[in-house]
């Protein structure tokens, strides 16, 4: 259940965010370093830099988080599942592209050295 965040400004996450670039987000929302949002906002030390990573946020820090978003615990857990998700969808999307004979192309003329820039193999007489 959501509920009223107690912050302000609660920007919506990305789809390819982590927790961590997405506080950074929300530190540069309020003008603050990410330092400084850090503690004064989720009370994590200075010096504390693996609590700083958020790869494994204690319960204390996502229970400041979802007041302070109004967004459950559970969707701050699901970070990782997020992205995952979000890459492997841009990952079906480029197969996809590919597959085409248009994209397929593109994609050798941006990334193989043989293809002319006609989309001719190099050394091709055909002009």
């Amino acid at each position: 259940m959501t509920r009223e965040p107690a912050w302000p400004l609660h920007p919506a996450p990305r789809g390819s965010e982590n927790l961590r670039r997405y506080v950074e987000r929300l530190a540069r929302t309020y003008g603050v370093t990410f330092g400084h949002f850090c503690f004064t906002a989720l009370g994590i030390a200075h010096r504390d830099y693996p609590a700083r990573l958020f790869t494994n946020p204690t319960d204390e820090v996502l229970q400041r988080l979802s007041v302070g978003l109004g967004m459950p615990m559970d969707e701050l857990r699901s970070f990782p599942d997020r992205q995952r998700r979000h890459v492997e969808k841009a990952h079906a999307e480029l197969e996809a592209w590919i597959a085409t004979p248009e994209g397929r192309l593109k994609f050798e003329q941006m990334f193989k050295r043989n293809v002319s820039r006609f989309g001719t193999p190099d050394g091709d007489s055909r002009m």
